[in-house]
């Protein structure tokens, strides 16, 4: 079997390069099988909960009616659906718990299995023994199959069961141990049986044959009525060999509805929908046409298995930054046959927006930030390497990395995509950051937290009125939204988060001061927004001082305009950032942030011409490409610049003709003031206040990477908004 799979194999790949498939078909069945994996493994979660949602209501329905008249529910169980071997009381109570609890349980997904079990014997034995429905199987069969596949990522089962795998307690490890090997064995089999259950109900509806009483008892062929007999042949035959099985899936939703909508349909229920959404979301299992076929696509077209089978002559994007750019760039470019080589100096990838959070003690580090390599463990032609870039040759087209200067290896590459962001600029004042750090790293974020609370703690501990005032006394450098953040954060941290927890001093006494050297905060924002902004700013007790430039930060003091002189042990910078060093690594044009200048394609500006197998996106390009003004140094312009690269990188594989030049499209600003006001600016549009906060949350959750962290974002949100209260006020600097 091996050498057949092998030989199979090395037959597609020579077809492959022999080009009896042309690029554009290998580019197009690899794009359509990344993005339709993608999406199942995307929305799965969303259709599985759903599914135990509205199957749980309906147990729950029988049950509540149940309960609430008991006597009825033994005389029920007396009469109507007696069983032989149970007194009518002990089925009752039996039924009943099992109508109340076990839905719950499935909902929750903890010990969903049993739940389910328990829900599918009571179907099934329903359906034995009393009026047979259509309803009752179609329940049962999606109660059997979450007996044996489990539930999806949202449920506690999934959440628990790497922990107790490993945990001390009795039975445990081999409990989950079974429910693995039942998902991963059992689960294909009984997609596979279902299939053909569901094909003999096609066959029998359109009178292939004619099933006996007691098989037409086990057939759903009503939820089928209205759809002419071909069409039932035809979607029975591709069900019974499980070729085209979600296709097939959706059809059959969009018939059935149809025939619901005509009035054909004589007993309209939603459980048929949920079945198929299992193999709209699933496939048809291994054990169908369609797990062959895509065993043929992963071993010539897809080459996920492992990186050391991509084919040596697929084209090497090298993608320095895992960034918004980078990521965006990664995300489009796997799904064509290309290498990728991702290289960071991070292993985790990093939302900044909510950084100053991590600051302010409202989320933690793991709450912002996802391991690179989980984002792409099922894209076998993706690598991910740990280092720093130290050099790049345009001319022998290679990047130089490693984690040093001594200890380097180097790379060649067919298209370079550099989305490297940037880091604090003290516009020459580098000094200033011994005393003021910013924040671009969770290390930042840490060591700010660190500073800020220890300011707290120190003036507890003080007895020198002098210092105590100097403690409290809080500086943002920058009203840029970083900064108009920080302080709003800092002040309710000051006067809510630890307010009656301090003995001695009152944190709500502390003086938060926003300096900005214009003549308003947030610039970039309409001035009617920037006045709002204000004012929530002033409401919260932020002292706010425009048109004065910092002359000097030092160690207990910060200077403005060369004459006011703020006592203070905590300054914290957001006023300005300079990009990476990617313009000296290539020795290109830059501009005075030191960003690369591109062309109106995005390909960097060398010294001996335009680059043209180089990009720079971001922080780290200097592009004109909105409307003529600079590119912002946002995450939705990050976002285009990457997919907008992915698209030159696709149209050169292909031989087509390049997408135009880059175009950035505004979506908007937005900035948060505290628990409950923000400003947001869509040009024409303008919102602030409550509703301005909660878009302005809405939008940062969507544009967090991984659902774990927009789950547990959302919970710590909820409850430092509720209860008043973070729990994240840990002190984790390193003694001296």
């Amino acid at each position: 079997m091996a050498d057949n799979a092998d030989a199979a194999a090395a037959a597609g790949r020579e077809l492959l390069q022999e080009e009896r498939l042309s690029p554009f078909v290998r580019v197009t069945l690899r794009r359509w099988a990344k993005w339709y994996s993608g999406g199942a493994e995307l929305f799965w979660p969303f259709t599985d909960l759903a599914i135990r949602f509205f199957v749980a209501a309906w147990f729950l329905r029988s049950g509540i009616v149940k309960a609430s008249d008991f006597d009825t529910a033994v005389y029920l169980a007396a009469n109507e659906y007696p069983v032989s071997w149970m007194a009518p009381y002990d089925a009752a109570v039996l039924g009943l718990s099992i109508e109340l609890v076990a839905p719950l349980l499935l909902l929750a997904g903890f010990f969903t299995r049993p739940a389910a079990l328990a829900m599918a014997a009571l179907t099934i034995i329903s359906q034995a023994v009393y009026v047979p429905t259509t309803t009752n199987l179609m329940v049962a069969s999606i109660l059997v199959w979450y007996v044996v596949a489990g539930p999806a990522s949202f449920s506690l089962d999934r959440v628990l069961a790497g922990g107790l795998k490993q945990s001390a307690m009795p039975l445990a490890r081999p409990t989950i141990r079974v429910g693995e090997w039942l998902r991963e064995k059992v689960t294909p089999v009984i997609m596979a049986l279902t299939r053909v259950w569901l094909a003999l109900a096609l066959f029998a509806y359109a009178e292939l044959f004619e099933p006996s009483i007691a098989l037409a008892t086990w057939l759903p062929t009503s939820i089928f009525s209205g759809m002419p007999a071909w069409l039932a042949v035809l979607f029975g035959a591709l069900f019974l060999i499980g070729f085209a099985a979600s296709i097939v899936s959706y059809v059959l939703v969009f018939v059935i509805g149809f025939t619901i909508i005509a009035g054909a349909h004589p007993n309209v229920t939603l459980f048929p929908f949920l079945l198929l959404a299992i193999y709209e979301a699933r496939g048809a299992g291994v054990l169908s046409v369609d797990a062959a076929i895509a065993a043929w696509m992963e071993k010539n077209i897809l080459f996920d298995r492992h990186y050391s089978e991509i084919p040596d002559d697929w084209p090497h994007v090298v993608v320095v930054g895992a960034g918004f750019g980078g990521l965006a760039a990664v995300e489009r470019l796997k799904r064509l046959p290309v290498r990728i080589t991702l290289i960071d100096k991070r292993n985790y990838h990093l939302f900044q927006p909510l950084l100053y959070q991590i600051a302010t003690a409202t989320l933690n580090p793991a709450d912002i930030a996802t391991p690179i390599r989980s984002l792409f463990r099922a894209d076998g032609n993706v690598r991910v390497l740990k280092g720093e870039v130290r050099a790049i040759d345009a001319d022998t087209k290679t990047v130089t990395y490693g984690p040093d200067a001594d200890d380097t290896q180097v790379l060649d590459y067919d298209s370079l995509v550099l989305a490297t962001g940037a880091t604090h600029s003290y516009f020459g004042k580098d000094e200033w950051g011994a005393f003021a750090p910013g924040l671009k790293t969770i290390e930042d974020g840490v060591a700010v937290r660190a500073s800020i609370l220890n300011a707290f703690e120190q003036a507890e501990a003080s007895e020198d009125e002098e210092r105590i005032k100097r403690l409290l006394t809080f500086v943002i450098v920058g009203a840029g939204p970083t900064g108009v953040e920080l302080a709003g954060a800092i002040a309710e941290l000051a006067k809510i988060n630890v307010a009656r927890e301090f003995r001695t001093v009152d944190p709500a006494d502390a003086r938060v001061i926003l300096v900005q050297s214009g003549p308003r905060i947030l610039p970039a924002f309409p001035e009617e927004l920037s006045d709002e902004a204000a004012r929530s700013l002033e409401e919260l007790g932020v002292e706010i001082r425009t048109g004065g430039r910092v002359t000097e930060i030092a160690e207990r003091h910060v200077c403005i305009g060369g004459e006011t002189v703020i006592d203070t042990e905590t300054v914290l910078w957001a006023a300005g950032v300079a990009a990476s060093p990617a313009a000296k690594w290539l020795g290109a044009e830059s501009d005075r942030s030191g960003r690369v200048q591109v062309n109106e394609y995005l390909r960097v500006k060398g010294a001996g011409g335009v680059l043209n197998d180089v990009f720079a996106i971001g922080d780290t390009a200097g592009s004109n490409a909105w409307d003529g003004n600079p590119v912002p140094g946002l995450a939705p312009a990050a976002k285009q610049a990457g997919i907008y690269v992915s698209r030159i990188v696709e149209a050169e594989l292909l031989g087509k003709d390049c997408p135009g030049p880059f175009v950035y499209k505004h979506q908007g600003s937005l900035a948060t003031i505290g628990r409950k006001s923000a400003v947001a600016d869509f040009g024409s549009f303008k919102l602030s206040g409550n509703s301005a906060w909660w878009l302005w949350g809405v939008v940062h959750v969507g544009f967090l990477t991984g659902m774990r962290n927009r789950v547990t974002v959302v919970v710590n949100w909820m409850w430092n908004f509720f209860a008043q209260h973070s729990g994240v006020r840990l002190i984790t600097e390193r003694s001296a």
